[in-house]
C-alpha cells in the first residue's frame, strides 16, 4: 500500500489566512452598503388605487405617463393598484391597504358612513357620465320601467351602477327579488358581463364605458338609457379621487400634489382630446392585453366628461339612494365632513 501524501501545515495556513482576509472584507463591505442603506430615509410610499375603465382616464393617464409620480417628487414611490370595484376599492382603503383612490361615489359616501365619518375624505372629482342601461338587441326593454321580470346585470353590488339601477327601479316600482320583487340583479366582472350578453344569458346591464358601448358594438346589445338623461342639467359623478384620511393627516402636501396633477390632466383632457383618449387607450391595452377599437373609444369618450368640481350635489344623492337600497344604515345627514376641497390636513 502506498504511503499517502502528507501536506505541509506551514503551506495551508498562510492560505487559510489570505481566504479569511478575503471574506472579511467581502462581508465587511456587505456590512457598510447595509449600514449606509439603513441610514438613508426610506421613500414614503403613495398607495393608489384605479379602474382599468375610461371613466377612470385622468388615473389611467397620470399612472402610465409618470405623470403622479413626477408630481410627487423622487423621494415619494407612487404604487398604483388595479381593482375593478368601488367596494372592493373601499375594502382595502379601510384595511389601510390604500391611501387615495379613484372611485364612484357611491361606495365613497358608503365607507364614509360606515366609519361614522373617519374613514376618508372625497378631495376632488375625475369623470361624470359614461354609464348606460344597455339592453338585449332582441329585448323589448326601452328603459327602466321595462325592467320587471329581467335579469339584469352590474359590476358589483353596492356599487355605483348597481345603486344607480336599484333607485331607478324603485322608482319604476319595481324591488330586486330578494327584496320580494321581480328584478334579478346579478353582479360580476365588467368582462363577465360582456360574455353573458353574448351567451344571451342576461337581458340588461348597468355598467360603465367602454363596456357599455362594447356591449353595444360586440355583443348585438342596444342602449336602452344613457344615465346622463335620468340627471338634472344631465350631470352626475361618476368618478371621485378619495384619501384615507389618516394618510391625508399625515400627509397633505402629497395629497395636494395629487389633486393639482388630477386637475391638470383634466384641463389637458379638455385641451387635447385625442390625445388624451389615445393616452387612456394605451394604458388599457397595458392591462388588459387589448387596446379599445377606435369605434369603441370614440364612442365611449363621447358620452364622458372630465371635470375636477365633484358634483357634490349628485354625491349626495347617491348616498341618499344607497340608504334607500339599504346599504347605509342610517339616512346620511349632513355630509360636509365627507369633502375636503382645501390644501392642508382635515
Amino acid at each position: 500500500m502506498r504511503s499517502r501524501a502528507r501536506i505541509d501545515p506551514r503551506l495551508v495556513l498562510p492560505v487559510v489566512g489570505v481566504l479569511l482576509f478575503g471574506a472579511l472584507i467581502v462581508f465587511g463591505e456587505r456590512a457598510i452598503d447595509r449600514s449606509t442603506r439603513a441610514g438613508e430615509r426610506p421613500r414614503t410610499r403613495v398607495r393608489l388605487a384605479y379602474f382599468p375603465n375610461l371613466t377612470h382616464a385622468p388615473a389611467l393617464i397620470g399612472v402610465a405617463e409618470g405623470r403622479f409620480q413626477r408630481a410627487l417628487g423622487p423621494a415619494v414611490e407612487l404604487s398604483p393598484k388595479v381593482v375593478n370595484a368601488g367596494p372592493e376599492a373601499m375594502q382595502a382603503l379601510l384595511a389601510g391597504e390604500i391611501d387615495l383612490a379613484y372611485v364612484g361615489p357611491s361606495p365613497a359616501t358608503n365607507a364614509y358612513l360606515r366609519s361614522a365619518g373617519k374613514a376618508l375624505r372625497i378631495v376632488a372629482g375625475a369623470a361624470s357620465g359614461g354609464a348606460s342601461l344597455v339592453a338585449a338587441g332582441d329585448s323589448r326593454i326601452e328603459g327602466v320601467k321595462d325592467l320587471g321580470g329581467k335579469k339584469v346585470a352590474v359590476p358589483q353590488l353596492g356599487g355605483t351602477q348597481d345603486v344607480s339601477l336599484r333607485h331607478f327601479i324603485a322608482a319604476a316600482g319595481f324591488a330586486p327579488v330578494p327584496n320580494g320583487g321581480t328584478v334579478d340583479i346579478i353582479p360580476g366582472g365588467n368582462a363577465d358581463i360582456l360574455t353573458l350578453f353574448k351567451q344571451h344569458r342576461i337581458d340588461a346591464a348597468w355598467v360603465p364605458e367602454p363596456w357599455a358601448t362594447r356591449i353595444v358594438l360586440e355583443a348585438g346589445g342596444r342602449r336602452a338609457v344613457d344615465e346622463r338623461d335620468l340627471w338634472p342639467g344631465h350631470r352626475f359623478a361618476t368618478t371621485v379621487l378619495v384619501a384615507r384620511t389618516g394618510f391625508l393627516g399625515q400627509h397633505p402636501e402629497l395629497v395636494g400634489a395629487m389633486v393639482k396633477e388630477n386637475a391638470a390632466i383634466i384641463a389637458w383632457i379638455a385641451k387635447s382630446p385625442k390625445a388624451a383618449m389615445n393616452a387612456a387607450n394605451a394604458q388599457l391595452k397595458v392591462l388588459s392585453g387589448k387596446a379599445l377599437s377606435d369605434e369603441v373609444l370614440s364612442e365611449s369618450w363621447s358620452r364622458l366628461s372630465f371635470e375636477a368640481d365633484p358634483n357634490r350635489a349628485s354625491i349626495e344623492g347617491f348616498a341618499e339612494a344607497a340608504f334607500e337600497c339599504g346599504y347605509a344604515k342610517q339616512r346620511p345627514g349632513d355630509l360636509s365632513g365627507l369633502f375636503h376641497m382645501e390644501a392642508g390636513p382635515p
